[in-house]
């Protein structure tokens, strides 16, 4: 059977928003960060509230615990679906108007309205990471590889979208104040911006309405009878059709399984499974990774980058958003799996990463400056991202021999590794302030 070239675009719409909002807002930190009062811990509070919008996940687990029929668990995830892209789209649509709102919380200015509505946004992504991929599931095994190019699109989308909007680099400028009170004449150097091709209110339209666009996708590969075609009989999916697809790419371990005509179930050869102490290797690499690159790391990378001046930090930014998708794109590429390479990777990840808190330990002022030190920071930050996601991707591979099982465990690891490290550096920085920040000028 023919692969349908309209279904196989509506899964690449469909799969765009899982993570798109909460990625075009990072994206957007280099412009935001020095018009905000929480000035370079904004990122620490962005991680830390991410980290509690898993009671999405969780809530979504739970009532779909208390549906017994298959029917009821389908109306469940569609009406789910339909409210987290829904809300994420209209979100997105507030935060064009109202980013920048603030109040006052104990005599201290916040960003209130962005803190809350990266809330619902952080949501909105938490729990699609548990309704689209079996959304996709239901159809022939060749759409979920265009679900998960969709699914790679979500950084690359912003990051593009940002890189034609400018860096927002500014240069610093004498200005004179007079105080006709006291007839005194004050001079202080301040900021002056380089226009913008288009504000941040027009970027966030932008992914609003990419964001709807999906939505839209959505509505046809559910309803639609064209796409209802390519709806799968049994929602089990042998390995031989999983061939030549990402879903045979991401786990090379496909050769290992066997299916069981009577039971439907995909049963695993003993040869092939994981002892537990691999198991629990590959689940503290996981929480290694997790900890560093969405809990510990986000937030020091202002005082990492910003320090060497803004034009690095928004290239490390954007950079880094783009190497998540070619290190994506490595996983349709055939690698034997080793756990001598897991182990390799992991120590290249530890030294980006050690480099990288050594530096922002200095902020504002770096021990070693200048262009050559700022592009070295750069090129750390990108290459610490594309291993991570490319870890991930292996990981997971390997993981897969254990079935469900294994997966569960990589999930719980992974999650309690970003909630620790978001944790530590909320702490780290906005609460102990060891971490040092500088005004523009």
């Amino acid at each position: 059977m023919d692969t349908k070239v309209l279904v196989f675009i509506l899964f690449i719409v469909f799969g765009w928003s899982s993570w798109m909002d909460i990625s075009g807002v990072f994206v957007e930190l280099p412009i935001m960060v020095h018009k905000q009062p929480e000035g370079w811990n904004l990122p620490a509070y962005f991680t830390i509230i991410i980290q509690f919008a898993n009671i999405g996940p969780i809530t979504y687990g739970l009532l779909r615990k208390f549906r017994t029929s298959e029917a009821a668990r389908d109306r469940l995830e569609t009406a789910t679906i339909y409210i987290i892209t829904i809300v994420g789209a209209l979100t997105m649509l507030f935060l064009a108007f109202f980013w920048q709102v603030t109040s006052y919380i104990n005599g201290v200015e916040h960003s209130t309205v962005l803190l809350v509505l990266i809330f619902f946004l952080a949501l909105v992504d938490c729990t699609s990471s548990v309704t689209f991929l079996p959304f996709a599931g239901k159809f022939r095994a060749e759409y979920t590889t265009a679900y998960y190019i969709g699914e790679g699109m979500c950084s690359f989308l912003p990051a593009t979208l940002a890189f034609v909007q400018g860096s927002g680099e500014y240069e610093c400028i004498n200005t004179t104040t007079e105080a006709n009170s006291t007839n005194t004449t004050s001079y202080s150097m301040q900021p002056r911006y380089d226009p913008l091709l288009f504000p941040v209110r027009d970027f966030f339209l932008a992914l609003s309405s990419m964001i709807a666009l999906s939505v839209m996708a959505f509505s046809l590969l559910n309803y639609s009878g064209y796409c209802k075609t390519e709806f799968t009989k049994s929602l089990k999916v042998k390995p031989e059709q999983e061939k030549g697809t990402v879903l045979s790419i991401l786990s090379p371990v496909a050769d290992d399984y066997k299916y069981n005509e009577t039971s439907a179930e995909v049963e695993v050869k003993e040869g092939s499974r994981l002892t537990r102490m691999q198991l629990a290797f590959l689940v503290c690499v996981v929480s290694l990774l997790a900890f560093i690159i969405y809990g510990f790391l986000p937030s020091l990378q202002t005082y990492a980058l910003l320090p060497y001046g803004h034009i690095y930090y928004s290239l490390g930014v954007k950079l880094s958003a783009l190497s998540g998708l070619l290190a994506f794109l490595s996983g349709f590429c055939r690698v034997p799996q080793s756990f001598i390479a897991v182990g390799v990777l992991t120590g290249i990840v530890v030294a980006c990463a050690s480099y990288i808190i050594v530096i922002a330990s200095y902020s504002p002022t770096p021990p070693v400056e200048g262009m050559v030190a700022a592009v070295c920071m750069v090129i750390v930050w990108v290459t610490l991202r594309a291993v991570i996601s490319f870890l991930y991707i292996y990981i997971t591979s390997m993981a897969r021999k254990e079935g469900v099982s294994g997966l569960f465990w990589i999930g719980v690891g992974s999650q309690a590794g970003a909630g620790l490290g978001s944790i530590l550096a909320f702490v780290l920085t906005s609460m102990l302030n060891l971490f040092q920040s500088a005004p523009p000028c």
